[in-house]
């Protein structure tokens, strides 16, 4: 299939799901295309070699890469973050859509602001958009401190669901991730958990000549403490120079090694050498073919972030090529990162921002024995192995774009059908106008009002929406209060409205909304979805319909068993060809 990667950032960047995830999937068959920026992160600047044009076509080990202009920030002012990342959005949707070939399936890396581009490529191609959901938007833009204006927050919000929701599927780097997406209302099987890999074609795999990596001061008689990554706010590496304070009266031997680059390093180089603390050294972020050699210097390598509650459900990024270089972790982090620590006993886990506790469990390591240490870092190195690894990960996404892809409609685009729909939507409504007019004034007359009758009815995987018919029962109660029997309150001209289906006529307004299709599934009560099983619940893969495959080969003749096959096959096989013949069979 052709895969389209649509992401700000790429190789030579340091991103981890770039250019080896793509030639993985070249690799095992698949077209791959990129869409990106122009290569500036993480220091906010033009990479040597670029310049910013409209645009600029590559290849980079065989894979197409387009680029489109952007400007090129990464600091602490949340205008600018904002203007970096719009900047790409608009050059991706009004430029990048015209250089890229047709998909079938959109990968979209993270940021909301690219759901414009994808929506708009799907529109136009009918392809599946995938999200690969790294930060949740805007609890990650709040936490980080670049934004507090309490409006723009509510808006990013709103556009955050917004941009959920229109994706096909979304793929979330945790448990956690996935539960707080449930909670704004993605259903749960539009929603996949991957874990991440970490980038296994050079560090901590890939080995290099020792005289590389001379120039790092990594003393093998200390016991070195590692952190390795971005300094920046949201790793609140403070504790860790205070907790260097309390180690450093009680153990000589302990050295914390803090290697990487970031907007904070500066203040933490400073308030390391205002505090004395001669057991923290700095080692300025080194390539990545560098890091085994760098991580093999570690005894236990460090995890921390600030004590906020969206990192309770999240994994930060170096636990995966922490656990793969086979080293004790400790995890100064609550929630899911701690649990999978615990879960593998792959090291020691303690609450983020407490100095103390994170002295205490730096001095339990370091009373474990050698072979103790040993058995954690095994532990760790299998977990990753088996759950976390490139090459389970790639697995996973492999199958969800087959997947994806099997969902799309054979013989008709996504464009298609919705345009039929509206088509046909419209000129029946203009035709049927006189018709809707006089059966409004004799339900009114004859049944009474409200005429429109509303209920609440699962739509597209689940979702809720409002279906709307036309009257056909009255209200009566009996002596208590309780409604009637409905073949009670069901009356002649009820029936007539039924058997005819003229009952159904305000539902082409749902179609209209985009709630339903012309053709579908029937929509049936919400308090059926937890009764279905995992075939049956696939009828909500596609728009529930005004009419079916169902409705034309025996509709209420037939058992629920058989309609929910019939509903099944119809999503296995649509088709604008099919659509055409239930639509005849209908009539």
């Amino acid at each position: 299939m052709r895969i389209l990667m649509l992401s700000q950032w790429f190789d030579p960047e340091p991103f981890f799901k770039g250019l080896p995830f793509a030639k993985e999937l070249i690799k095992r068959g698949h077209e791959v295309e990129v869409l990106s920026g122009f290569p500036n992160y993480p220091g906010g600047k033009v990479y040597p070699g670029y310049s910013i044009k409209p645009w600029k076509r590559e290849e980079a080990d065989g894979v197409r890469v387009n680029r489109t202009a952007l400007y090129p920030s990464h600091d602490q002012s949340g205008f600018r973050r904002m203007i970096n990342y719009l900047s790409f959005a608009f050059s991706s949707l009004f430029i990048g859509s015209w250089l890229v070939r047709k998909p079938d399936v959109i990968y979209v890396y993270n940021l909301i602001t690219l759901a414009w581009t994808a929506c708009f490529l799907r529109w136009l191609y009918g392809c599946k958009i995938i999200y690969d959901v790294q930060d949740l938007w805007p609890e990650s833009v709040s936490s980080s401190g670049m934004l507090n204006n309490r409006l723009v927050l509510r808006l990013l919000n709103a556009w955050s669901n917004w941009a959920y929701k229109q994706a096909d599927h979304v793929v979330v780097l945790s448990p956690g991730f996935k539960r707080n997406l449930q909670q704004r209302g993605i259903p749960a099987e539009k929603i996949d958990v991957i874990y991440n890999w970490c980038p296994e074609e050079t560090a901590p795999f890939k080995d290099v000549g020792e005289k590389e990596v001379t120039d790092i001061d990594l003393d093998e008689t200390c016991f070195n403490v590692m952190f390795a990554g971005t300094m920046g706010v949201m790793q609140g590496l403070d504790t860790v120079l205070d907790c260097a304070r309390i180690i450093g009266e009680r153990h000589s031997e302990v050295r914390f090694v803090l290697v990487g680059d970031g907007i904070q390093k500066d203040h933490l180089k400073a308030r390391a050498e205002s505090l004395n603390l001669t057991n923290v050294v700095f080692v300025p972020r080194q390539p990545i073919y560098r890091m085994k050699k760098v991580l093999d210097g570690a005894d236990v390598l460090l995890v921390h972030l600030k004590d906020n509650p969206l990192f309770e459900i999240t994994i930060p990024s170096k636990t995966q090529a922490y656990l793969a270089a086979g080293k004790p972790i400790l995890m100064a982090v609550k929630g899911d990162a701690a649990e999978l620590i615990d879960k593998a006993s792959a090291g020691l886990t303690c609450p983020p921002e407490d100095p103390v506790k994170l002295a205490s469990c730096i001095e339990k390591i370091i009373s474990l024995t050698k072979n103790e240490r040993q058995i954690l870092s095994e532990n760790g190195k299998n977990i990753y192995l088996n759950e976390l690894s490139f090459e389970k990960g790639v697995d996973n996404f492999e199958k969800l774009f087959k997947k994806s892809d099997k969902k799309k409609q054979k013989n008709s685009s996504y464009f298609t059908k919705i345009t039929f729909d509206y088509l046909i939507c419209f000129i029946l409504s203009f035709i049927l106008i006189p018709v809707i007019l006089i059966l409004y004034i004799l339900v009114r007359l004859k049944i009474g009002s409200p005429v429109i009758f509303k209920q609440v009815r699962p739509g597209l995987f689940g979702k809720s929406f409002t279906l709307y018919k036309f009257r056909s029962m009255t209200d009566e109660k009996d002596v208590n209060g309780n409604f009637l029997p409905d073949a009670q309150r069901l009356t002649k001209f009820g029936r007539i409205l039924r058997s005819t289906s003229f009952d159904e006529l305000p539902a082409l307004f749902n179609v209209l909304k985009g709630d339903m299709s012309l053709v579908g599934p029937r929509p049936l009560l919400m308090e059926y979805l937890p009764l279905y099983n995992d075939e049956q619940r696939r009828r909500h893969e596609v728009k529930p319909g005004i009419t079916g495959w169902a409705q034309v080969n025996g509709r209420n003749a037939l058992s629920w068993e058989d309609k929910f096959k019939l509903d099944v096959w119809y999503v296995d096989n649509q088709s604008f060809w099919l659509d055409l013949k239930i639509l005849f069979l209908t009539v």
